[in-house]
């Protein structure tokens, strides 16, 4: 759980009595008045298709996993979760160092050599879809005193463009649909950056076929329907952990 004080600065981690970090629970939340990220927020509205696939991720483990002699039954779950959950965690990983790729390619930074196809193409998709755009500023944090933080991949202050990066598996001939709610995690980031509402853009950047990104752009309208569901959202997260950083409002 990721968690932001009031000033925008990350809290993901604590300092136990050990001396040790672990991760911030809901309790130290609430000792320390932090604000919930958005994900975590939006973690409230059940997401179908994504139980659906990790389901099939389960069912295709026990089938290639065949149960050993005499394993006791919570043994042989959790070898059945654990094979399920590697494919998600790999990619995962992948993700994140493609995302921090582009996040160094921003800042002129230096990458490793093998995610410039993908640093590349994310620079050519987005000088596609907003030509003309030059501010662009990466990874900014920000502490919403209606109750919420987080971290915007990308934005443009002059233009209050909001820009989010997510792996996928995808290749240039494979049209399934990638893009469903991803407008509301967009329109809460704009919200929090005190930015004026308007385009909201993912990109999505292929683990499969370096230099392959696909976008899908959403409109002012579509961007004000997503800040509404964030925002009940965000009422029925603070209601039923009973947390309220930056007051009841």
């Amino acid at each position: 759980m990721h968690w932001y004080t009031l000033d925008g600065k990350p809290m993901h981690y604590v300092r136990a009595r050990n001396g040790f970090l672990r991760g911030t629970t809901l309790r130290d939340a609430r000792a320390l008045n932090l604000l919930p990220s958005v994900s975590e927020v939006l973690a409230v509205i059940a997401k179908p298709g994504l139980e659906r696939w990790k389901l099939d991720q389960s069912i295709l483990a026990a089938l290639t996993l065949p149960k050993r002699t005499d394993e006791p039954d919570a043994a042989y779950l959790a070898r059945i979760r654990s094979d399920a959950s590697r494919e998600a965690r790999e990619a995962a990983q992948e993700g994140t160092r493609i995302h921090k790729a582009i996040e160094r390619s921003f800042l002129n930074r230096s990458y490793p050599d093998a995610y410039r196809p993908h640093v590349d193409a994310v620079h050519a998709k987005l000088a596609e879809l907003f030509p003309g755009v030059t501010d662009w500023q990466t990874e900014q944090t920000f502490g919403d005193p209606r109750g919420f933080g987080g971290c915007c991949d990308l934005h443009s202050p002059d233009t209050g463009i909001v820009v989010d990066f997510k792996g996928a598996n995808v290749g240039p001939e494979d049209d399934k649909r990638l893009a469903y709610d991803q407008h509301r995690q967009l329109a809460a980031y704009s919200a929090g950056l005190r930015l004026t509402l308007r385009e909201g853009a993912n990109l999505f950047v292929s683990r499969t076929h370096p230099g392959h990104v696909r976008a899908h752009v959403w409109s002012a309208d579509e961007m004000q329907e997503g800040w509404e569901i964030f925002r009940a959202a965000l009422h029925l997260w603070r209601c039923m952990h009973k947390h309220y950083p930056g007051g009841e409002g």
